[in-house]
């Protein structure tokens, strides 16, 4: 079981050697933050906003289209890119309000991030894609794929997020309780907390990824707003009803050590437990459960993340 008590000593008090503290995840203001490749940047046709985004990989290659989670952004993926980049061409986005994207009073629901996935997929002219998704990226990488299946070929979700059965009454109190953490002005404390515990307790891991992700003190009414629009949709836009309706091959990686989704202390079982039930939902799925892993797949255990997509498209594109 996650050590709560233990977390918050650390998050509050951390350990006296450098390596173990876990930094802010916001930066001062005009501080350069360099993501692990060159950021473009493209304006999204009628919607008013910027994306920035990577573009690693062939130009004629299959396109892997990648969206991090709340409160992440392109770095999430850094120790992926190098290894997939080999076979495929990779765009890796900031999502609106994170990173290098634009940050505005933006709806910040799933069909929100939807919209603008859909829209930079096309914007840039790349599809068929293959849409890998986490957490929240999870969740809007479903929700895209269920709105265009045509433009959506195949689908990757890591540790995803909207799959869990919450009843009326408990979306309403989660929401009701990160409401108070942000209207406090702690949202930055609050995502650097998640990633705490995200990484299982491991500061030093949570930080080398808090570290290199382009967040700024200025932005902290925004980054606010942002993240209570985002949990509200997360839970107000579920899609646990909506999982026999993926047609996608679809791979789902989780933490077997996962501990960041609220339902398991709701219901008393594990996260990854969860996604066990829920997956056996969708048609083509099929799930990779990784031993001593947390809710960042990708970025705490990259080894099996990256082995485990290039099996998946490999014998996807074989079929």
């Amino acid at each position: 079981m996650f050590d709560f008590i233990h977390a918050w000593k650390s998050f509050w008090h951390p350990a006296s050697e450098p390596a173990a503290r876990m930094p802010l995840t916001e930066n001062d203001p005009g501080e350069q933050i360099p993501y692990p490749y060159p950021v473009k940047k493209v304006r999204l046709p009628g919607q008013e906003l910027d994306i920035a985004y990577i573009d690693v990989g062939p130009q004629d290659a299959e396109v892997l289209v990648l969206v991090h989670g709340m409160g992440g952004g392109i770095p999430t993926w850094r120790k992926n890119l190098e290894v997939l980049k080999k076979q495929f061409r990779c765009l890796a986005l900031d999502l609106p309000g994170h990173g290098y994207s634009s940050k505005g009073d933006y709806p910040y629901t799933i069909s929100f991030y939807t919209d603008v996935v859909l829209s930079f997929i096309n914007a840039l002219g790349v599809g068929p894609v293959t849409l890998v998704g986490h957490s929240m990226g999870g969740q809007t990488a479903i929700m895209a794929g269920l709105r265009e299946p045509n433009l959506i070929q195949k689908l990757i979700l890591v540790s995803p997020a909207g799959v869990e059965p919450y009843t009326s009454v408990e979306k309403q109190l989660l929401i009701n309780m990160s409401a108070g953490v942000v209207a406090t002005g702690n949202a930055f404390t609050k995502n650097r907390l998640n990633f705490l515990i995200g990484f299982c307790n491991n500061a030093e891991l949570a930080g080398d990824l808090a570290k290199r992700l382009a967040f700024f003190k200025e932005d902290a009414a925004v980054f606010g707003r942002a993240m209570q629009r985002s949990i509200e949709g997360m839970l107000l836009e579920s899609l646990n009803h909506s999982l026999t309706e993926i047609r996608q091959p679809c791979l789902l990686l989780v933490g077997k050590d996962d501990k960041l989704s609220p339902y398991q202390y709701l219901r008393g079982q594990e996260y990854y437990q969860i996604v066990v039930r829920e997956s056996a939902k969708i048609p083509h799925g099929h799930l990779v459960v990784v031993p001593r892993c947390g809710h960042f797949v990708q970025y705490q255990c990259p080894e099996a993340f990256n082995t485990e997509v290039l099996e998946f498209l490999k014998e996807k594109k074989a079929a």
